[in-house]
């Protein structure tokens, strides 16, 4: 029996047919791809948990459990001074967690301050599945503010709080729902929540004026991973709630990637009096402590001596 082969060989045109397709059906694989794993890793930052102790801390610490206001329980470090009870919270960014700030403002705590440092949702020790880089993370802040009014080495009227990057968002957000934040210090702070995930997703083809931003797909992908439209969050228009309560922005000179000197000129036109902007020269993102070590201290200080200062 003879066997008669078909002619395989594709035309030009067939070959041209299926290479158009399996471009294009890759393309959409990238496009669906690329905002879900960006936006997976954002919404879920590696643990980095740590512990923050008396060595480290230069005195005593107490470690303790309080909840967010919508319940996720959370981990923190209370440093009590022994002064009048003022106290300063710290909202830590993305990825980071409460102890790894604390050297930070260490000298907060040096000048009489009780100082107050935890984990956010999804970070270090504290519970939750996922963080929304700002909104949900709100509840954590004020759930801290809540069970720092109910210890006894507090006073609940001279309350303030200090943020950097996502914890600024977050202070400015708490403060303009809780009259008990007395004063906020934001650093490195974004504008709004949507022309964020334009900058995350900006993206291009090297050597040509091509480029395209995937914020739109990454929007949506994070409302899937974590059930928040957080585009919707908008520091800008919070901030103006805060007054007449102080507020002092600072920022990087050279952070200008996601969060830049224009967001916080933005957040300043917005923000009411009392109101100061800091334009830090030489500093990166969340930097500024470390490119002007004694003038930031100096600042924040005098800014929080003013603003929590006992006048009883």
């Amino acid at each position: 029996m003879r066997v008669h082969w078909t002619d395989a060989r594709m035309s030009p045109r067939k070959w041209l047919k299926a290479t158009f397709l399996t471009l294009f059906f890759l393309a959409w694989v990238y496009a669906i791809a690329r905002p879900m794993l960006q936006t997976y890793l954002l919404a879920h930052p590696h643990r980095q948990a740590a512990e923050l102790t008396p060595a480290t801390a230069g005195g005593p610490v107490e470690r303790v459990s309080f909840r967010a206001t919508d319940g996720v329980e959370l981990v923190g470090w209370f440093v009590p001074a022994v002064a009048d009870g003022a106290t300063v919270v710290v909202s830590h960014g993305s990825g980071a967690n409460g102890p790894s700030t604390y050297a930070g403002v260490a000298f907060l705590s040096d000048a009489g301050y009780n100082v107050f440092v935890f984990d956010h949702r999804a970070h270090g020790q504290s519970a939750g599945q996922a963080t929304t880089l700002g909104p949900r993370e709100v509840r954590d802040l004020l759930g801290a503010v809540a069970y720092l009014r109910s210890r006894p080495d507090v006073d609940p009227h001279r309350i303030g709080a200090i943020g950097c990057s996502m914890g600024s968002g977050v202070v400015i957000g708490a403060a303009a729902e809780d009259e008990a934040i007395r004063a906020v210090v934001a650093e490195s702070v974004f504008a709004d929540m949507a022309t964020l995930w334009d900058r995350f997703g900006y993206t291009g083809i090297k050597g040509t004026s091509l480029h395209w931003s995937w914020g739109l797909p990454m929007r949506w992908a994070t409302w899937l991973w974590t059930g928040e439209w957080n585009a919707s969050f908008r520091p800008e228009e919070l901030i103006g709630c805060i007054t007449p309560r102080p507020v002092l922005i600072i920022h990087g000179q050279e952070d200008n990637a996601a969060c830049t000197v224009a967001d916080a000129e933005r957040l300043y036109r917005a923000a009411r009096e009392p109101k100061d902007l800091w334009v830090v020269a030489g500093a990166g993102h969340c930097a500024a402590h470390a490119a002007q070590r004694q003038p930031y201290e100096d600042r924040v200080l005098l800014f929080f001596d003013q603003a929590l200062r006992d006048d009883s």
